[in-house]
């Protein structure tokens, strides 16, 4: 019986008494079971068993390429294979994990491959991350974040390998602005990521949420689908309303929360449908059954044969166009069909009674008629708000100015990290939104001490799509915050400000070697900072008091430095301590120090139990019970207990309150006094 250790899994294999045919864990085809692992029901096919565990691929000839198995928890959770581009969750691959190469194993195992897949990277308004040129691969689903239209698997895109969206190369070119009918007073423009990152809005015709970036009147606090805004060229005419009627599907779970409305026909309440006609214009509805639509219907000048009415199957990769407007027919919407043969047309378009000439989403382009001007103009606008202050919101870009105290709000608190303003405000000049000047100052993408690697861009809130966490304080992030949007790295607007203030209140002879080392002994919400002082300028331990120099523990919010041996130190309750046996111990803040303690941590000033001196430390050993204090170097010299030639056994500190009593020395034979060493063996 053969055996095999095979990388893809952890077993040992071995190949089976019978042969017979299994479905192969790793290309899933339906071949003789090579070798397996029966309590698993593991199966390798011969090809598969035979895999390398490192190849050399001319793709990337200056490294060999490693066999990988895909890890639910990897970050980012998919890859572009460097052969075919299409984007996986990468189940079982090569990899160079020096250059961040992935190859899958249809590409990995062919050596016909000439050419690879041509690579290329860009940042994009639709999405908060970066975007690779790619194809979606065979596990594609949803649709394009620009066009909304169902994604093919082999189609060439730009993807997010974090969050698995896709936005067509093709739609790159699209316009970012549209002069609607629905909406005449305005022009519709493209939102960014920025602006619909928070899930809060939904669209005026159909009611549902945007995955994209929709079209928008932020003035009027209009939004659209761009699939909606197409639908909308084409309303249905009915005599019941003088304007057209939009076909909504409501994806709303639960008939409580959907819409209640009296239907414009028989005046009874909309609600408990989830699909119904409504006139965006007027925000009115009405029940599909009370539109009287017929079930069956022939149209000699549209199609030949009989067509019925019913609603499109709703799947993904759907794609079929109206044979009367050419135009696409949405997965889920009623549509007249025909029973003989492929013909399929909207609802709309077969009951109109005069010959439509639709009108196309590319005639609503028109109101960029000279696009060189237009283009001109942004790039100039781009130029002008280079020199501003410019801080995003969900619904409005604040242009921040320098003002005067006396022109702020009554509070006088900023909206972006919430502390009160002193001085050097800035507020918007279109708003009440106002802040400080270095708080507006993160608006501009920049590096920052904290993060070299990438620009950071500054957001109003977290992206809805990854962790809430700040990398910084470990909590969720409820607001303005700075985001790399090409390795996910995010931290709060305030752990930004405190390193920000940090680097300028920091003394002579000290740097921050590391942003983040750890939460403070006082206080589990401020963070601590690995700082390096000059041996030119030495300072005080905050927990030892003793001088040093080189590396440091800082929290700027309690103005501590310390060794990092007094960190840890500090952060350790001692129990059954030679000194005090019965009670735990715990470090804590002496009365009159500096720092933010809380009140239950400060005491008046004591004495050391141990060798009765007055405690002028920052920090001291206390028991809460007995309400006694010891210094940390009593502490210390006890638990890490001396050991002399001239005796066996460890020798602890002890105090005699008794002068009247005194204690030879056993090694000099003078008298010890109060405080002495002692065996308690």
């Amino acid at each position: 019986m053969g055996k095999l250790q095979h990388g893809s899994h952890e077993c040992e294999l071995t190949s089976p008494k019978i042969i017979a045919n299994g479905i192969c864990n790793i290309c899933f085809k339906d071949e003789p079971v090579e070798f397996a692992c029966d309590p698993c029901n593991f199966d390798l096919c011969k090809a598969c068993s035979d895999l390398p565990q490192k190849i050399s691929h001319h793709l990337h000839p200056e490294h060999l390429l490693e066999f990988r198995i895909g890890e639910d928890d990897r970050k980012p959770k998919y890859m572009v294979c460097v052969g075919c581009g299409n984007m996986s969750s990468g189940t079982y691959y090569y990899e160079c994990n020096k250059c961040e190469i992935y190859l899958d194993l249809g590409c990995a195992l062919q050596k016909s491959i000439t050419t690879g897949w041509e690579a290329k990277e860009m940042l994009h308004y639709s999405h908060e991350h970066l975007l690779k040129r790619c194809r979606p691969g065979p596990d594609s689903k949803g649709s394009c974040l620009l066009c909304e239209q169902p994604l093919s698997f082999t189609a060439i895109c730009f993807g997010c390998v974090h969050c698995y969206l896709f936005l067509h190369e093709r739609c790159l070119a699209l316009p970012t602005e549209i002069q609607h009918p629905v909406h005449p007073l305005h022009p519709l423009k493209r939102l960014d990521y920025i602006q619909t990152f928070d899930g809060r809005k939904s669209c005026s015709a159909c009611t549902g949420s945007f995955v994209g970036v929709p079209f928008s009147c932020l003035e009027c606090d209009f939004y659209l689908h761009l699939r909606c805004a197409d639908a909308l060229l084409r309303g249905l005419l009915h005599k019941s309303h003088e304007h057209r009627l939009f076909f909504v599907e409501d994806t709303r779970r639960f008939a409580d929360d959907r819409v209640k409305c009296p239907c414009i026909i028989c005046g009874e309440t909309v609600v408990y449908d989830s699909f119904y006609y409504i006139c965006v214009k007027c925000d009115l509805k009405c029940h599909i059954t009370c539109l009287e639509i017929p079930e069956y219907v022939v149209k000699k000048s549209y199609h030949i044969h009989q067509l019925r009415h019913k609603r499109v199957e709703a799947k993904d990769n759907f794609l079929e166009y109206c044979g009367v407007c050419e135009t696409m027919v949405l997965s889920g919407d009623p549509a007249y069909s025909c029973e003989e043969c492929d013909f399929l047309g909207h609802t709309e378009c077969i009951l109109r009674e005069e010959v439509p000439s639709p009108l196309y989403l590319k005639d609503l382009y028109s109101c960029s008629k000279d696009n060189t001007r237009s283009k001109n103009l942004t790039d100039l606008e781009a130029s002008e708000s280079e020199d501003k202050l410019l801080v995003n919101s969900f619904n409005h870009i604040h242009v921040m100015r320098l003002v005067q105290m006396s022109e702020l709000e009554e509070e006088g608190k900023c909206n972006m990290c919430g502390t009160k303003i002193h001085d050097n405000p800035c507020k918007c000049e279109t708003c009440s939104f106002q802040s400080h000047d270095f708080c507006a100052g993160l608006g501009r993408p920049a590096r920052h001490q904290f993060h070299l690697n990438h620009s950071l861009t500054l957001l109003p809130n977290s992206p809805r799509w990854m962790e809430r966490t700040c990398k910084s304080c470990k909590t969720d992030i409820n607001g303005y915050n700075l985001f790399c949007r090409i390795c996910n790295f995010i931290i709060d607007i305030n752990c930004a400000l405190k390193d920000k203030k940090m680097y300028g209140a920091l003394d002579m002879g000290q740097k921050i070697i590391r942003t983040w080392a750890g939460l403070c002994i006082q206080d589990d919400k401020h963070s601590l900072y690995q700082i390096f002082v000059s041996r030119s300028y030495p300072i005080a331990c905050s927990i030892c008091d003793k001088k040093f120099y080189g590396k440091a523990f800082s929290c700027v919010t309690c103005d501590d430095i310390c060794h990092p041996l007094c960190m840890q130190v500090g952060r350790r309750v001692l129990v059954g301590h030679p000194l005090h046996s019965d009670h735990m111990l715990a470090i804590s803040l002496e009365s009159g120090s500096k720092g933010p303690a809380m009140p239950s941590q400060k005491r008046e000033k004591s004495q050391c139990t141990a060798c009765q001196l007055n405690i002028i430390t920052k920090y001291s050993y206390h028991c809460t019970i007995c309400k006694i204090n010891f210094h940390i170097d009593c502490i210390k010299a006890v638990e890490v207990p001396s050991k002399i030639k001239s005796h066996r056994h460890y020798l602890y500190n002890f105090w005699n309150n008794d002068l009247r009593v005194t204690r030879a020395c056993s090694v000099c034979t003078r008298p010890c006094g109060a405080s002495f060493y002692g065996c308690i063996d």
